[in-house]
């Protein structure tokens, strides 16, 4: 009976944390989603206007002096 509690358990903990990752990679998935809209729709309006893209922060990778 234990061995038998003990495997529920391990199912229902197997089971609980795949439908947590997969709410959670919806919730990421409609963020990321969004912030890539919102830049393209702020990069467009830029070009319209004549501007320069909104420019990233330089890494320092291959920046020389």
């Amino acid at each position: 009976m234990n061995n038998l509690g003990s495997t529920l358990a391990k199912i229902v903990a197997f089971a609980g944390g795949a439908f947590a990752g997969a709410l959670l990679t919806e919730w990421l998935d409609k963020l990321i989603a969004s912030r890539a809209q919102e830049k393209l729709e702020y990069d467009n309006s830029h070009y319209a206007q004549g501007l320069k893209p909104h420019s990233q922060p330089h890494s320092g990778e291959g920046y020389q002096k």
